[in-house]
């Protein structure tokens, strides 16, 4: 595994499937990052060519704060026979999109969520300061509408009673304050009793080495669906377990939306939707 290095190019990687009217808002926001170095979005339409045809031949090349590139790039991904939406293609598309990038460095940003302009440059930032190959940010979550989300309920579990009980575990640990829509993200190594273990895909940044040694999971089981385990938790379960060094710039640069596959259990677009191995 080779450290940070000195070229900073990044891919900011969006997978997306049924969402097309999101497509301008997150192209917006990687186009308006202050990062001073080049950026290429790579939006993977997950079989669903012909809804984001339009979007896609609208989309151009642009400059950034700092009249650093920034490039727009479209693979229009095909199903394997039996695939279903859920953590295991959303792993593969991805893990597929790390070994296509050109870049040093590779990002994920969901189709949702939007960044404060100064979020991959604090990361990097944050990066070069430790020397860490994998660092993240924070975020604000926010409730589909737009508001602000400060219900003391995790919104990860399926019922009531766990929610609870969850929140009231991370507030121990400030991932929860009350009254705030932050959520401290932290990432504790494998020796820390009562250990946290918790970022969100689009909070990292990774040198694509290390996005290649430690990938996305693309097998679930049952026993997975059941505790709410995506790919991104298992991602993360590799650097752990690997003793990755990470870091977080402790800024929460992430506007994340609630809604989403990981989230929206009464959503009935978003149930049934996993392909256990």
């Amino acid at each position: 595994m080779t450290g940070v290095p000195q070229r900073a190019e990044l891919t900011v990687v969006t997978v997306t499937r049924n969402r097309p009217e999101l497509i301008p808002q997150v192209i917006e926001t990687v186009r308006a990052q202050d990062y001073p170095h080049a950026i290429e979005h790579l939006v993977v339409v997950d079989e669903d060519e012909e809804r984001y045809r339009e979007v896609a031949e609208s989309s151009a090349t642009s400059s950034g704060a700092f009249a650093a590139p920034r490039t727009v790039r479209w693979h229009f991904a095909r199903r394997r026979p039996g695939d279903r939406s859920g953590p295991p293609v959303l792993g593969r598309l991805r893990n597929e999109a790390v070994r296509t990038a050109g870049t040093p460095l590779v990002a994920f940003l969901d189709d949702d969520n939007t960044l404060e302009k100064h979020h991959y440059s604090s990361l990097l930032r944050c990066m070069r300061q430790t020397g860490c190959t994998a660092v993240h940010s924070q975020r604000r979550l926010f409730d589909a509408v737009g508001r602000p989300y400060v219900t003391q309920l995790s919104p990860w579990k399926r019922d009531i009673p766990a929610a609870a009980a969850r929140y009231a575990e991370l507030r121990r640990h400030c991932v929860y304050v009350p009254w705030s829509n932050v959520i401290r993200d932290q990432v504790h190594g494998r020796d820390v009793p009562d250990r946290i273990q918790m970022v969100d895909t689009s909070e990292w940044l990774f040198t694509r080495d290390q996005a290649m040694a430690t990938p996305f999971g693309e097998v679930f089981s049952q026993e997975d669906w059941r505790k709410v385990i995506g790919e991104d938790n298992k991602l993360l379960a590799g650097i752990v377990d690997g003793d990755v060094p990470v870091a977080s710039s402790h800024m929460p640069t992430l506007h994340y939306v609630l809604g989403g596959l990981s989230n929206g259990f009464n959503d009935p677009a978003a149930a049934n939707t996993w392909q256990a191995s």
